[in-house]
C-alpha cells in the first residue's frame, strides 16, 4: 500500500472518513502516481454547511502521510517536519479560539 493510501487511513481514523479527499492511480505500481485529490471548503460552513475539507484538514492529511513515511524510513528529519506541521495545526487552533471568543468564527470577517 502506498504511503498516500496509508496517510488517508491514517486521517479517517483520527478526523473521521471524508468524501473530500480521494485517491486516484492507488495501485503500488512503478511509474504510477498517485494523485491526491481534496476538495476545499467553498464558504463559511456557517453559510453554506460542510462542502469541502480546510486548509487544516490538508495539514493533518501531510502530517499523516510523514508519519507513514516516518514509520518506513525514520529520520530526524521526518520528526523535525512532523513537529513543524503540529505547530501550524495548534497555530490554527489557537486561531480559531481567538475568532470565536471575538465572535467571527465562521464568517468572513477579520
Amino acid at each position: 500500500m502506498r504511503h498516500v493510501s496509508k496517510a488517508l487511513l491514517k486521517y479517517n481514523e483520527r478526523v473521521g472518513d471524508t468524501p473530500y479527499i480521494s485517491i486516484t492511480n492507488e495501485q503500488d505500481e512503478v511509474g504510477v502516481a498517485p494523485v491526491v485529490s481534496f476538495t476545499i471548503q467553498s464558504d463559511p460552513i456557517k453559510s453554506v454547511g460542510v462542502n469541502g475539507v480546510q486548509a487544516l484538514d490538508m495539514l493533518e492529511y501531510v502530517k499523516c502521510l510523514f508519519e507513514s513515511l516516518n514509520e518506513a524510513y525514520h529520520s530526524h528529519y521526518n520528526d523535525t517536519t512532523i513537529a513543524h506541521i503540529e505547530n501550524a495545526i495548534q497555530a490554527q487552533h489557537l486561531r480559531t479560539e481567538d475568532r470565536i471568543r471575538r465572535g467571527v468564527e465562521g464568517i468572513n470577517q477579520q
